[in-house]
C-alpha cells in the first residue's frame, strides 16, 4: 500500500514539474490525481505530511488552471517526489 501511495506521490510531482514549464498535463489526470492526494490526506490526517498532501492535491485540482510562480511548482514537486521516493524505498 506504502508503494502506490508513494508512487502517487510522484505522478503528483511530475504533474508540477510539467506546469512549471508550461507543458499541458491531462487535466483529468491533474484532476484525478489531485483528488487522490486530498482523500490520501483526509485519511491519514493526525500526521504533518498529510497536510501537505491536502494541499498539494487543492494546488493540483484547482491551481494549475492558474499561473503559480515557477519556484512554487518546482519546490512542491521536490518535496513531493522526495517523499514519493521515500515511500517507495521503505521496506515494509
Amino acid at each position: 500500500m506504502t508503494k502506490i501511495l508513494g508512487f502517487i506521490d510522484i505522478l503528483a510531482g511530475l504533474l508540477f514539474v510539467s506546469g512549471a514549464y508550461g507543458m499541458a498535463a491531462p487535466g483529468g489526470m491533474a484532476l484525478a490525481i489531485g483528488a487522490v492526494m486530498i482523500l490520501k490526506g483526509v485519511l491519514f490526517i493526525t500526521n504533518f505530511f498529510s497536510w501537505i498532501d491536502i494541499a498539494v492535491g487543492v494546488i493540483l485540482v484547482f491551481g494549475l488552471a492558474a499561473s503559480l510562480p515557477h519556484f512554487l511548482l518546482l519546490g512542491l514537486a521536490a518535496f513531493v517526489g522526495i517523499k514519493g521516493l521515500a515511500s517507495l524505498l521503505t521496506f515494509s
